[in-house]
C-alpha cells in the first residue's frame, strides 16, 4: 500500500450517499455538508454517486445544495445539476430489458422487479416493503407490460431469498449482457452491461482533464467496490461491507462519526499545501 502523503493532491471526491455521506437515519449532517461545500470552494471536484436514481434523491439534491456534477443510478446517469443537463447516459432498450427479465424470471419463479427510467420508475407489489414510495414511484401489476422507455436499471427482490443468493442467481442469469450488484437493501440491482460506479467517474474524470491518482473515493457497499478499486485513493467506511473493506486503501470512521467529513477537510488541507490555498470560510 503506497503512503497517503506520497500521492498527488486530490482533485476530484467521488463520494458514495447512504452509509457513507447519510447516517444510520438518512439525514446529512451539518458536518458533512460544511467539508463537502468547503471542497468545492478550494476548487475539488465534489461528485455525489450513488445507486439512487434522480427520482428517488431529490431530498439529498435539496440537502446538500450542490450544484456540480451527481451520478446516479450506479453510473448509468451523469448528470450536472445546475445545468439540468444529462452528461451521459446508458440505457437498455425496452426489448432488451423484458428479454433480461425473462432470463431472471427462469433462474428465479418467485421474483418480481421494479424498473427505473429517466424521471420515474414502476414496481410490483412487494417493493414498498423495501423502500419509501415517493412520487414518481407507480404500482404495475408486471412491469414487462408496462415497459415503453428506455431502462437506466432493473431491480430484482424476493422476499423469500437473501440478497447473497438472489445475487448469484441474477448473475447467472444475465452473465456478460449486464452488470448486477446491491447497496444494502433487499434486492439486487442490474444496470446495462460495463456500467458501473468506476466507469462513470473515470469518464467524468477524463472530460475533465483529472487523473485516476487524483481521484478519492468514499463508499461502504458491494456497488461502491468499483470506484474504491479504481480510483487513486479509496477510503471504506468502518460501516462497510468486507468486501469494500478489502477494495479499499484506507478504511475510516463510520458514517455516524463524521468520518467522511475529516477525511474531507485533510484532503483540503493537503490540496491547499500544493500551493491552491482558498477561504474556506462558506
Amino acid at each position: 500500500m503506497i503512503a497517503e502523503g506520497s500521492r498527488p493532491p486530490i482533485r476530484l471526491i467521488a463520494t458514495d450517499i447512504d452509509g457513507t455521506m447519510l447516517r444510520r437515519d438518512g439525514s446529512l449532517s451539518p458536518a458533512v455538508k460544511r467539508s463537502l461545500k468547503a471542497a468545492a470552494h478550494a476548487g475539488i471536484h465534489v461528485v455525489p454517486t450513488t445507486g439512487r436514481p434522480f427520482v428517488v434523491a431529490t431530498d439529498v439534491i435539496e440537502s446538500l445544495e450542490h450544484d456540480d456534477y451527481w451520478i446516479f443510478a450506479n453510473g448509468a446517469i451523469t448528470w450536472h445539476h445546475g445545468r439540468a443537463e444529462t452528461v451521459r447516459g446508458y440505457w437498455m432498450q425496452p426489448d432488451r430489458a423484458i428479454t433480461m427479465i425473462e432470463r431472471i424470471r427462469t433462474y428465479l419463479p418467485g421474483a418480481s422487479f421494479a424498473v427505473e427510467f429517466e424521471t420515474d420508475a414502476i414496481f410490483e407489489h412487494g417493493f414498498e416493503r423495501l423502500v419509501t414510495i415517493v412520487d414518481g414511484l407507480h404500482l404495475v401489476p408486471d412491469v414487462t407490460g408496462a415497459l415503453e422507455s428506455r431502462v437506466q436499471k432493473i431491480l430484482v427482490f424476493d422476499h423469500t431469498r437473501t440478497v447473497d443468493d438472489l445475487y448469484q442467481s441474477v448473475q447467472a442469469a444475465i452473465g456478460n449482457d449486464g452488470v448486477a450488484t446491491y447497496s444494502g437493501l433487499a434486492f439486487v440491482e442490474v444496470a446495462a452491461d460495463l456500467v458501473t460506479k468506476a466507469m462513470a467517474v473515470s469518464e467524468l474524470a477524463a472530460d475533465l482533464g483529472i487523473d485516476r491518482s487524483e481521484v478519492a473515493s468514499f463508499g461502504d457497499n458491494h456497488n461502491d467496490v468499483s470506484m474504491l478499486e479504481w480510483a487513486g485513493r479509496g477510503y471504506a467506511m468502518g460501516n462497510a461491507t468486507t468486501d469494500a473493506m478489502a477494495a479499499a486503501d484506507f478504511v475510516i470512521g463510520t458514517n455516524e462519526d463524521d468520518a467522511l467529513a475529516a477525511q474531507v477537510w485533510s484532503l483540503i488541507a493537503e490540496h491547499d499545501t500544493m500551493g491552491n490555498g482558498t477561504d474556506h470560510s462558506v
